[in-house]
């Protein structure tokens, strides 16, 4: 039977509220001359200050950008926020709604790029609060501004007018900024989020016509140039993800994360034959992927077949059949994220693992519910799971096996132990308490009915880890579970389930597979769950505990909506709070998420 100990690391320490910030604004519409409601749209940190120095974020307003540092080492009592600088953009038809940040590459000061309803990208050198350079060219109101990761001086920028515009700020081209139009007929419709790869290689782009594309970006000519190169067709595009506008998109490693507007879910997926470290490009299959590092544009799918809703230049199964061919997409996991309907422009942000520290998803919805899931969880749960029902299969009268549990679950007490008396010529012998002896009878039934999630052997599998980083790539594990699922063809894979309960299939749709839990008898699981002690489970934790954990942490049903493994509810001080933006400092100790009213929440990780 075995025992749990709790490790004291706070790695997996999830966001507190710290402080809850409105700023004034004294906009007012220019005809009416009415006060109007006020929202902050978009945050984002400044990515190239030194580790020690404290973050400095920008928040954008419609005609106000507000510069803010924090100071790390005040105490919980205190506001941690100090103003530098406020940017007020006088344009009558000036209605801005995102920004990024980017830097002299001559002098290495910050600059910041905002944008909005004017389609102008207008960059303010920080320091001196002048504006800079104007960029001009899109036909439509700008909605999301990303820059590249590794190169500072190149932006991007998605509009109305259905295209995404690459900038270069390098003086060498100055007299044409613009560098590629990616457009032609990818989109219809007005275009709400963009994101780029860690490489900077591949850009997402997703909007009003639920479509997401993914585009292979051509590397920035060294040398002027005259014209922007138009990049007609991108090498991935669907409209099957989602069934309603897209306004938020994100990779997460080489997987995407997406949400939209009447979806009260953010979905985690894969795009079946997309490596960007593959080094062959002989094959395109899915068990051998397909590398784009110097895939041409005109491998990239045209539209031609107006009624397939999903095409990808990554790999092309053998068997065309709709119905029968291998997926060209994978869902993975889908986040709960309720009382969203309605509400569109709302953007989540994912904390990129460095350094050792977990990835975390953060969103927040339109009734002041911040939402948090730590991606590594998933990778502890499966082998705090295995391991638990390894011990508890080896019965008693043998050594006591220690399962260390993660340290996002709560300690609990290891079970108690009795030793029976001396006597009858015999040693001293060690048994266990009745409830924990009665769980790890249970446990024997359990696995005999059929029952447990289906994961890998801890001791079998080597012992992977028994601390709490045991999944510090969770890309990796997710990876593997879409691999596998594309492996399977068209049809569902994967197994597992509830501790004690049935699963069942649910379809794909037509470009894609699921990830999903084996079937399980009726009546296996019912006589599973009669096989138990009332509202024990295995390791003698009550069954609504590992229901709850089982509800937060497996991945085994694509389908499944994953509850946040932290909900802070804050006072929407008489209105609700609608999330806009969330962004995270970029070693991860901060998080601030903005909304309307001008109010902006900071959350602290690892405060004192």
């Amino acid at each position: 039977m075995p025992t749990n100990k709790a490790p004291s690391s706070n790695e997996w320490d999830l966001p507190k509220l710290r402080a809850s910030i409105n700023f004034q604004d004294d906009w007012k519409d220019p005809v009416s001359g009415e006060s109007i409601a006020h929202e902050f749209f978009d945050v984002k940190f400044y990515p190239y200050n030194p580790v020690v120095a404290p973050p400095v974020f920008a928040i954008a307003s419609k005609k106000h950008v507000i510069i803010c540092r924090i100071n790390q080492n005040t105490d919980s009592s205190t506001n941690p926020v100090e103003v530098l600088k406020l940017i007020r953009d006088d344009d009558d038809d000036a209605a801005n709604c995102s920004c990024c940040w980017s830097k002299d590459m001559e002098t290495g000061q910050p600059w910041l790029c905002i944008a909005g309803a004017d389609a102008k990208v207008k960059v303010y050198d920080v320091k001196q609060g002048k504006l800079v350079r104007t960029l001009v060219g899109h036909g439509g109101g700008i909605n999301d501004l990303v820059t590249s990761p590794l190169t500072p001086s190149l932006i991007a920028s998605c509009s109305d007018d259905t295209t995404v515009r690459i900038w270069s700020l390098r003086p060498i081209h100055s007299a044409q900024p613009c560098m590629f139009i990616l457009g032609g007929d990818a989109h219809t419709w007005d275009l709400l989020s963009i994101s780029f790869h860690d490489t900077g290689r591949y850009l997402l782009s997703a909007g009003h016509d639920q479509t997401i594309n993914l585009w292979t970006i051509p590397a920035c000519p060294p040398e002027p140039v005259t014209h922007p190169l138009v990049i007609h067709y991108p090498h991935f595009s669907t409209k099957e993800i989602h069934n309603s506008l897209v306004d938020c998109v994100s990779f997460f490693g080489d997987l995407i994360l997406s949400r939209a507007c009447w979806e009260e879910t953010i979905v985690l997926w894969s795009i079946s034959g997309f490596s960007s470290s593959s080094s062959s490009s002989s094959s395109l299959s899915p068990s051998s992927v397909t590398s784009t590092n110097d895939l041409p544009l005109s491998t990239a799918p045209t539209t031609f077949d107006p009624s397939k809703l999903t095409r990808s230049a990554f790999w092309q199964p053998p068997d065309l059949n709709p119905a029968t061919r291998p997926a060209y997409f994978t869902r993975l996991l889908q986040f709960k994220t309720v009382d969203c309907k309605g509400q569109f422009y709302m953007r989540f942000r994912v904390l990129h693992a460095q350094g050792g520290k977990h990835p975390v998803l953060a969103f927040c919805n339109a009734r002041n519910k911040f939402m948090f899931w730590d991606l590594s969880r998933f990778g502890s749960w499966q082998r705090f799971w295995g391991e638990l029902r390894d011990a508890e299969g080896e019965g008693e009268g043998r050594e006591m096996v220690v399962v260390e549990q993660p340290g996002w679950m709560p300690a609990r007490k290891a079970p108690r132990k009795t030793t029976a008396g001396e006597g009858g010529g015999g040693g001293g012998t060690t048994s266990y308490s009745s409830t924990a002896a009665a769980a790890a009878a249970a446990a024997a039934n359990y696995r005999a009915a059929g029952g447990g999630a289906s994961v890998g052997s801890g001791r079998a599998a080597g012992r992977l880890g028994t601390g709490t980083s045991t999944s510090p790539d969770p890309e990796t594990l997710l990876s593997s579970s879409s691999a596998a699922a594309a492996a399977a063809g068209g049809g569902n894979s994967g197994s597992g389930g509830r501790p004690g309960s049935s699963s069942r299939e649910r379809p794909g749709s037509r470009g894609s597979t699921t990830t999903t839990a084996t079937t399980t008898a009726t009546a296996a699981a019912a006589t599973q769950t009669a096989s138990r002690p009332p509202g024990i489970g295995l390791g003698g934790y009550t069954q609504k505990q590992l229901d709850e954990w089982h509800d937060q942490c497996d991945i085994t049903d694509s389908h499944k909506e994953i509850k946040p493994h932290k909900t802070v509810t804050v006072d929407g001080k008489g209105q609700h709070f609608v999330g806009r933006q969330v962004a995270w400092s970029p070693e991860g100790n901060w998080c601030v998420v903005v909304g309307n009213s001008n109010r902006a929440m900071i959350f602290q990780r690892w405060g004192k």
